[in-house]
């Protein structure tokens, strides 16, 4: 079962819109919400343009399921095999790192069989959304300032169907 919580958007608020486009499909455009149509969002792209008048930015209808806040630029020392989202093409696409040659990470995008090299800045860490803030792939949970947090949970374990056991958990 799969955990959804819906976050709400206001006008002017900065966003990110999922392309379900054929080709474009998991790719991540910046944009501003300029009117919320209770279940879908309109919204104004900060890099891509009218196809007819490449001077005026794009806008359109995007379901809230598509709208996500900015996902917060988290850029640590990348290793191999790690999940990443590089900025090309007016967007940010998921992919994986496979290796660093001088100021250069090489990302190999499983979708498109592209092997390409980009400079730190134009990578960050690939995070998904969560209602507490972002994680990582291999759990690590980020702030909406892209700041690594502890925190502490409790779980209840029932063991039995009848006792009870309380444990603390530590999440880095």
């Amino acid at each position: 079962m799969a955990f959804t919580t819906r976050i709400f958007f206001q006008v002017g608020d900065e966003v990110e819109v999922c392309s379900k486009q054929d080709g474009f499909h998991g790719s991540y455009y910046e944009a501003t919400v300029i009117e919320n149509l209770g279940d879908k969002y309109k919204v104004k792209y900060k890099n891509l343009v009218e196809e007819d008048d490449m001077s005026t930015a794009l806008e359109e209808i995007a379901a809230v399921d598509e709208v996500r806040p900015v996902c917060p630029k988290v850029w640590p020392d990348f290793f191999p095999g790690e999940r990443v989202d590089a900025f090309a093409n007016d967007g940010w696409w998921a992919g994986i790192i496979t290796r660093k040659s001088g100021d250069y990470w090489f990302v190999y995008f499983p979708s498109t069989f592209e092997h390409i090299a980009y400079p730190k800045n134009h990578i960050r860490l690939h995070l998904e959304s969560r209602r507490n803030g972002w994680v990582s792939r291999d759990g690590r949970v980020f702030s909406c300032e892209g700041k690594p947090l502890s925190c502490k949970k409790r779980l209840r374990i029932v063991m039995g169907g009848s006792s009870s056991t309380s444990v603390k958990a530590r999440l880095v």
